[in-house]
Order: structure tokens, then C-alpha cells, then sequence
């Protein structure tokens, strides 16, 4: 019997700088960054009747690395041995399946990595190493300053000199619950700062609702206020004649209306089937 504790998950931005002297005496020395590793990390501590196994999965974005938490959710679920051999999951399947048209069409930077109790079982992309290397190191707990240094270390080689800006903030946490499951989420975009919480009560304790049902959930919110906050930008460039100066074109701007489109007939579609609470309030998804 295995039992799921409170997933976290943190937007994390790391720097590090090498000090590299200059010809220029009053320069001194200047800083030069040599390794920058920016992502969305997601902590899952599985509790098992010896031990607690931390399942953490990365990404680009936060729908996307949401999406790909419910699918390691659901992988847990179905066989706990996952724990133990992770490699025998058809993982790419499982990303690829949740990945839509829209991100395909307008974002190749997306990815994904999954690492069970610091060791990497999946990544979509070729060049993983740094990520890799730091999940070693941390095996689920926050990431330090001095993590990020021993992982440059590690994948660059020794460096005489240097220093690690690292930052890390939460911006969603699912704790689940015998009665309701509670997901709190603190919004960003174009620099405005919002939280709301939403809560999803089990028909009975006996058939409560599956975390990854939840998981899914959550992403299809984030990813309707980005879009709207997208949206909202565009109609404001428009307006000032800034847009044409932008990579955006007519079909990004009518694929992401689709998307959002079809994005808020699903969570209708959720609200009506489920027990649902928000607080303060619904998100306004334009």
C-alpha cells in the first residue's frame, strides 16, 4: 500500500557564473555565465510501508510538466513497482499523449524529464545532463545553491571560480485528503501576481477522486489563463500597432483561441461532474 503526500511544485531559475580576469586593470574581473538551467519541478513523495520514494518530474512549462505528473500518477497507481524499475514504462507514450496541437505547432522548446529517487528514467529531449546530474544530488528535496555548484562542477569539469544564482518559488501545491483534495495555485502574468485555491470533494470515502484526474484538471486551468493572458496581450499590441513588429502571426492567435475554446468546454464539463469549490474565486477566463 503505497500513499501519496503533498506535490509541490517550484519555477526554478539557476545561474552560474565563472569569474574570468580582463586585460583592463580597472576592470577587475568580470562574471561569465557558463551554465543556466531554468524549468518547472514537480516533488511527488510516495510513502511506502519502508520508506519514502520522491518521484520528481521537470519540464518547460507548467501545463506540461502537470500533465506529465498525472501520467507518472497514474503509472504509480496501476503498478507501485515503478518505484523500484521505472524503466519499463512507455514514458515517451505517456508524454507524447499529452502533449496538444498548439504546443506542437507553437512551442518545440517543450520537454519533460522524469527521475525516481534521483535517478532519471525519461526525458524528451537530447541534451538532459545538468537536469540529470542535479536530480542526482537532491533525490526530490529542494535544490540549494550548493547543489547547483557541485552540478556544474560535475558536468563542466572543475571551475576555479565561480558563483550560483539560484531561485526558486512555489507556485502549486495538491495536498490530497480522506474528504476533499486541495489544489493552491499562484498565478503570474505580465508581471501581475494572483492566488486562488480550488477543492474537489470524493463522492464517498470509499471512491475518492484520483489524484491524476485532479492533476489534468489543474493543468487545463493554468494553461486556459495563459492563453487568455496571451490573448490579452495580443489585443493590446493590435491596438498600439506593436504587433506586427512580433513573430506572432493570425494562425497562433486563432489556434490559441481554438485551444482555449476547447479548454473551457472541458472544465465546464469537469465542474458539472464533480463536487468543486474555489476560493476566493473561478478564475475569469475571458
Amino acid at each position: 500500500m503505497i500513499e501519496i503526500g503533498n506535490i509541490t511544485l517550484y519555477r526554478e531559475k539557476s545561474i552560474v557564473y565563472r569569474f574570468m580576469e580582463t586585460i583592463d586593470d580597472d576592470e577587475g574581473r568580470r562574471e561569465e555565465p557558463v551554465m543556466e538551467l531554468r524549468s518547472n519541478r514537480i516533488t511527488i513523495p510516495v510513502k511506502t510501508k519502508l520508506s519514502t520514494i520522491w518521484v520528481v518530474v521537470r519540464g518547460q512549462n507548467i501545463q506540461g510538466t502537470m500533465r506529465m505528473t498525472a501520467g507518472a500518477l497514474d503509472e504509480i497507481r496501476r503498478d507501485a513497482n515503478v518505484l523500484i524499475d521505472g524503466g519499463n514504462v512507455d514514458w515517451h507514450g505517456t508524454w507524447m499523449r499529452r502533449v496538444p496541437k498548439y504546443e506542437r505547432d507553437y512551442n518545440q522548446a517543450n520537454w519533460a524529464s522524469v527521475h525516481i529517487a534521483g535517478q532519471e528514467v525519461f526525458t524528451s529531449r537530447e541534451d538532459n545532463a545538468a537536469i540529470r546530474e542535479l536530480e542526482t544530488l537532491a533525490v526530490g528535496v529542494e535544490v540549494t545553491d550548493d547543489m547547483v555548484s557541485e552540478t556544474a562542477s560535475n558536468v563542466l569539469g572543475a571551475l576555479d571560480d565561480y558563483v550560483v544564482e539560484h531561485d526558486s518559488q512555489t507556485s502549486f501545491t495538491l495536498s490530497p485528503g480522506p474528504q476533499y483534495h486541495r489544489a493552491s495555485i499562484l498565478e503570474r502574468h505580465d508581471r501581475k501576481t494572483g492566488a486562488f485555491s480550488m477543492s474537489i470533494y470524493h463522492p464517498t470515502p470509499q471512491n475518492q477522486v484520483r489524484l491524476a484526474y485532479f492533476m489534468n484538471f489543474c493543468a487545463d486551468i493554468l494553461e486556459t489563463t495563459t492563453h487568455k493572458s496571451f490573448l490579452d496581450r495580443v489585443a493590446e499590441m493590435a491596438a498600439d500597432g506593436s504587433l506586427q513588429k512580433t513573430t506572432i502571426t493570425p494562425a497562433q492567435v486563432q489556434s490559441a483561441r481554438l485551444r482555449r475554446r476547447e479548454l473551457i468546454g472541458g472544465i465546464e464539463e469537469f465542474e458539472k461532474a464533480n463536487k468543486l469549490m474555489y476560493r476566493p474565486e473561478r478564475p475569469n477566463f475571458g
